[in-house]
């Protein structure tokens, strides 16, 4: 699933057309039909202004949550890790899958 499928549903999960999520955002409504296309790739920024529109995580849209609000605790402890140490734990996983043979 790309960032535009994780960005459609959680609009259309919230009600949302495009021209109301543009608003909310602040963001043009073309812009927001591009990232949904997957014609174009928003900037951190807008990530995060699209995030904080439709009331779901940044990872969600980045495909680094599969869950849309991505508070969901995976490790006892992890909420006491900082953002590095997940990050490292995320490239282990990654490094495991993909010697397996997956892809996450």
């Amino acid at each position: 699933m790309e960032f535009g499928d994780r960005l459609l549903a959680a609009r259309e999960a919230r009600g949302l057309n495009q021209t109301e999520l543009a608003k909310a955002s602040g963001l043009q409504p073309a812009a927001i039909g591009h990232f949904e296309k997957n014609r174009r790739k928003p900037s951190f920024a807008n990530v995060r202004a699209l995030a904080k529109a439709l009331e779901v995580s940044a990872d969600y849209l980045l495909g680094r949550s599969p869950t849309m609000k991505g508070a969901t605790t995976a490790f006892r402890g992890e909420e006491n890790l900082s953002a590095g140490d997940r990050e490292h734990i995320q490239m282990m996983i990654d490094l495991i899958n993909k010697k397996k043979g997956g892809d996450g």
